[in-house]
């Protein structure tokens, strides 16, 4: 896993390199303590690599495997979880849907890819079928295209056939537009010059990462000491 919650250095990395996590707040998880059992649940729930994703398939008994062995347990007697445990657990949290997000964004998948291409598609598509330019061939393409977007986004969050809840889907979906918009040449030269500096989002590196500046053989030099040694000798 690219980010193991068993791992000391775990919560440290996971805010460095994505930071939606650094930022986040919340009243249910004002300490770090609560944060880092949320965070981890996120990585085991949705990391590709996370063993839970290959061992339990059924979304919902993973869900709460992954909260029982990250600390989220439902109530002795009633069996139930808290209330924001729950709304976490069936999607309902629409600040931990945009983490998760984020999250799976994080990994530059080629399915995510796929998924912003295909949108594209549809909406190209869905253009031409409200202008009443559509024929046979554009609804095909409409048609196969909302598939494709209803199956990558099941891989996506690895739930096999079983969809995720509708805000899940709506969070996952409010960022490939945003992606889509903003990753135009045209956009990130405006964001530029507006701000002197990219997001920290599009940092590959991690959050707060800046190249050294470009340095030249000879920059080194006292340039001023150089000149006077070298006039001549009135």
């Amino acid at each position: 896993m690219r980010f193991d919650p068993s791992s000391p250095k775990f919560y440290k990395q996971i805010t460095n390199d994505i930071p939606a996590f650094c930022e986040y707040k919340s009243v249910h998880f004002q300490a770090e303590i609560g944060r880092r059992k949320l965070f981890g649940w996120i990585a085991c729930m949705f990391d590709p690599n996370s063993p839970l994703r290959r061992e339990i398939k059924d979304l919902y008994k993973r869900k709460v495997y992954a909260g029982s062995i990250c600390g989220f347990k439902p109530h002795s007697i009633s069996g139930k979880f808290k209330e924001h445990i729950e709304d976490i657990f069936v999607g309902k949290d629409k600040e931990v849907n945009n983490l998760i997000v984020k999250f799976i964004t994080s990994f530059s998948s080629p399915e995510y890819t796929q998924l912003m291409a295909h949108v594209t598609i549809q909406n190209d598509m869905l253009e031409r079928i409200i202008a009443g330019k559509a024929d046979k061939n554009v609804q095909m393409m409409f048609d196969a295209a909302t598939d494709k977007i209803k199956e990558l986004t099941n891989l996506i969050y690895g739930t096999g056939e079983r969809d995720e809840v509708y805000e899940a889907r709506r969070a996952l979906y409010k960022q490939v537009a945003y992606d889509l918009s903003d990753m135009r040449p045209e956009s990130v030269s405006r964001t530029l010059v507006k701000d002197g500096q990219l997001p920290d989002e599009w940092n590959p590196y991690g959050k707060g990462y800046k190249p050294d500046d470009i340095h030249f053989k000879g920059d080194n030099i006292d340039i001023a000491k150089d000149d006077e040694e070298a006039l001549p000798d009135d």
